[in-house]
């Protein structure tokens, strides 16, 4: 497993200041053409992140470590359709009103067989969980793993936050606020593999 960071630095408008690390090679193995740096520097983060609760939950961590000033960490998953990654997000408080978003690959491991290559659709009648990656089929009211789905992958998705990952980023959202200075510094929200 070859060792990956990307970096972001966002303001209180949650604006792109800087990236780093392997921003952009990270963005061109997901196809994310219009994801490097030259072209997401000074837009808001928001337009890189598909789902309105997905949205939310970023600018609640945001919002949570800027006003408090506390580090926040929770893991993810942010897979390609050959590879399941496990990620650990870092957002810590920086001066003049800004936050430093580190992504550090944890873990990554093959699906057998890969997955079919998915498309965010805003129509879509799948939904993908941007947290952990589950699938839950249209008409489903539960979360599928995807090492469970193998080839029956949907190709068009949207994307929610299933109730497990909603459960972590509230945890790590309220370890923040709850934090004082002689509390030890904030340990991973851990989400379902």
């Amino acid at each position: 497993m070859k060792f990956q960071q990307v970096y972001a630095v966002v303001d209180s408008e949650y604006r792109v200041l800087w990236v780093g690390g392997e921003w952009d090679e990270f963005a061109l193995s997901g196809g994310a053409n219009g994801a490097i740096s030259n072209k997401v520097l000074s837009t808001s983060v928001m337009s890189q992140i598909a789902g309105e609760d997905t949205r939310a939950a970023t600018a609640r961590m945001i919002d949570a470590v800027l006003k408090h000033r506390r580090t926040l960490r929770l893991e993810y998953r942010c897979d390609s359709p050959g590879m399941a990654r496990k990620f650990l997000m870092t957002i810590q408080p920086m001066k003049e009103g800004r936050a430093l978003m580190v992504h550090d690959l944890r873990d990554a491991w093959h699906f057998s067989p890969p997955l079919n290559r998915w498309h965010y659709d805003s129509a879509a009648r799948d939904t993908k969980c941007s947290f952990c990656g589950n699938v839950r089929f249209d008409g489903d009211s539960d979360w599928t793993r995807c090492e469970e789905i193998g080839e029956r992958h949907p190709t068009h998705v949207t994307y929610d936050i299933c109730q497990p990952c909603l459960l972590a980023v509230d945890r790590a959202v309220e370890e923040v606020l709850d934090a004082t200075d002689t509390v030890a510094p904030v340990e991973a929200a851990k989400l379902p593999r």
